[in-house]
């Protein structure tokens, strides 16, 4: 056995930290809040300006089928830590945190016991301090260093008495971090971006408006139609609110959407400050970059707004993850396995080479990121989404379902009677034709239908 392989195994074992070596690359995870991969030019959206991912897709490996297993904030992070469905980790609304037990299988605190210094700038999101212990809602001490927030955040801050804007803030606190890093510890840095999630009530000063003047596209099936053509429990839930409106008034429609590609070039612009601070470092060379957000956002798909539901806007985000150290002829790859949210903690792990807990259901995507196609992939995932609102606000449907390369079946359980749709993503891509009832189909549907129940 060699002294690297002695060291390896002690790690695993948990016996104590080491320092870093040649084997171990540092982790740099950026990700954003709402963002669908429809929202990015190497989407293929030519409206929006992202060329600072776009280029580091260009570098890397961007995954062209990459989802979330479920669509809102609290749940979707608690799944991104801990590499766990919301039915085995638990989160399911904003007041309950992880536990300090399963925090402790989560990537940050695995990576910081096997001697990696953690840390973690921006939107956490798990809990409420308010209901709960704050240091459980807010785990400052479980990380080197911390400038995490609550759900609830506004981009505008107040520091040492000046007004600041937060992505700034976050901006120069991750170049910091890394400045501070001792050369011979990997370090594994989460920045978790507010943008494009709301309050829009205040923009960067520094950073003009590059959309005031555009006209943008709606996506095809923002039409008046394709709202009604929704079940009722839709069109009067929280993601029906506004429409009629937006669909009346293609100003406002215009002026929400330019609000939320701003947001998104802002990001974008940090992501650009962040990685050229690791080039001037000379740091870019043994740093893995990770970005995705944690779920989409409807911007006027079928009509709805918001997240939350099985549609593709809601469910499907941008993933792209560039490792200096594979092989050049890579670069740019776009793989088509499915890659889901519940991978993102598997993969750091494997990265660093730290065992992954049995408790994770993600998968290591570093074998297709390295040009591999695994034979035992996925082909399939379970989405599920139960969180609901209080009145006075509108309800939000809960759903669930199973989605493949080809089909998506979606199950809406508290429906009366249930209500069920079946989309062939081949033929219908905009989901638009529901398939339940088209006798040709009974047997797709009786087996998605028995996979959703069981939850595999």
């Amino acid at each position: 056995m060699t002294r690297k392989t002695f060291v390896a195994a002690i790690v695993l074992a948990g016996l104590f930290t080491v320092q870093a070596d040649e084997g171990r690359p540092n982790i740099l995870f950026l990700f954003t809040d709402d963002q669908p991969q429809s929202c990015l030019g190497v989407a293929g959206n030519q409206e929006i300006k992202t060329p600072h991912l776009d280029a580091l897709a260009s570098r890397g490996t961007f995954f062209d089928n990459a989802f979330v297993t479920t669509a809102i904030c609290c749940s979707s992070r608690a799944s991104i830590l801990t590499g766990q469905y919301m039915y085995r980790h638990g989160i399911t609304d904003f007041k309950q945190p992880l536990s300090a037990e399963a925090f402790q299988q989560s990537y940050p605190a695995l990576l910081r016991e096997a001697g990696y210094r953690t840390g973690f700038l921006g939107k956490y999101a798990i809990g409420n301090p308010g209901v709960h212990p704050k240091e459980r809602c807010l785990p400052a001490k479980e990380f080197d260093e911390w400038y995490g927030f609550p759900q609830n955040i506004n981009f505008k801050q107040t520091m040492d008495g000046e007004t600041r804007f937060l992505t700034e803030v976050m901006t120069e606190k991750a170049i910091a971090f890394f400045r501070s890093n001792k050369a011979d510890q990997p370090f594994c840095l989460t920045v978790a971006f507010k943008e494009p999630h709301g309050p829009f009530n205040y923009f960067d000063p520094k950073v003009p408006n590059v959309y005031s003047d555009v006209e943008l596209s709606a996506p095809p099936t923002f039409a008046q139609q394709a709202f009604d053509a929704q079940p009722e429990f839709i069109r009067k839930s929280l993601n029906g609110d506004g429409s009629v409106r937006r669909l009346n008034d293609p100003a406002q429609y215009q002026k929400n959407v330019r609000t939320f590609y701003r947001t998104v070039t802002r990001a974008d612009m940090a992501v650009g400050a962040i990685l050229n601070a690791l080039r001037e470092l000379g740091l870019d060379d043994n740093t893995v970059v990770i970005f995705s957000s944690d779920h989409g956002s409807l911007l006027g798909d079928h009509g709805l707004f918001g997240k939350w539901l099985m549609y593709e806007n809601s469910i499907r985000v941008p993933l792209i993850i560039y490792d200096p150290r594979v092989a050049p002829k890579q670069a740019g790859a776009r793989p088509s396995e499915i890659a889901l949210n519940i991978d993102l903690a598997p993969t750091m792990l494997a990265l660093a080479g730290v065992e992954i807990p049995s408790a994770m259901q993600g998968k290591n995507l570093m074998p297709i990121v390295q040009g591999k196609s695994p034979s035992d992939w996925r082909s399939h995932f379970y989405y599920e989404h139960t969180y609901n609102t209080n009145p006075p606000r509108s309800p939000i449907a809960k759903v669930e379902g199973i989605r493949t390369e080809r089909w998506k079946y979606t199950r809406y359980p508290d429906a009366v009677p249930v209500y069920e749709q079946l989309f062939d993503l081949e033929s219908d891509p905009l989901e638009q034709h529901n398939l339940v009832a088209v006798s040709a189909h009974a047997e797709v549907l009786t087996k998605l239908r028995s996979r959703c129940l069981e939850r595999e």
